[in-house]
């Protein structure tokens, strides 16, 4: 959200600036979402979904459980839907491998427990294109 299609359809590397713009793009929702007062209780979700789990994401470089559990949960979905689909700079992974990169991150990137439920749901049988 509010980042240049220039940026999000780059291909190949991108430059130290263009990623710190990349990483704002959680204040930006932030900021777009706040005036509309029906979705306070969600905005957690944009706005944190690039914690983690160990304390290294952004914006706030919270950890564990500081971080919003649907924030949590959104941030395995969101890692599964951009490794299994096409972007600019790569081709789609394979789902055994994205999910092998979703274990790996347990406890790093991601809530433990919230990797084992989205292992035990097999969200593979219940999608079947990506989410975006």
């Amino acid at each position: 959200m509010g980042v240049p299609e220039s940026i999000l359809k780059k291909e190949g590397k991108l430059t130290k600036e263009e990623l710190a713009f990349i990483k704002l793009h959680p204040q930006f929702a932030y900021d777009l979402l706040f005036p509309i007062v029906f979705l306070h209780k969600a905005i957690e979700i944009p706005y944190y979904h690039h914690e983690r789990w160990d304390g290294n994401g952004y914006p706030q470089g919270l950890k564990g459980e500081q971080i919003p559990l649907a924030a949590r949960i959104f941030a395995v979905v969101d890692v599964w839907d951009a490794l299994i689909s096409d972007r600019p700079h790569r081709k789609a992974w394979s789902e055994e491998l994205a999910i092998s990169l979703i274990r790996e991150q347990s406890g790093q990137q991601f809530d433990p427990s919230v990797v084992e439920a989205f292992l035990k749901r097999d969200i593979r049988k219940k999608v079947t294109k990506p989410l975006v």
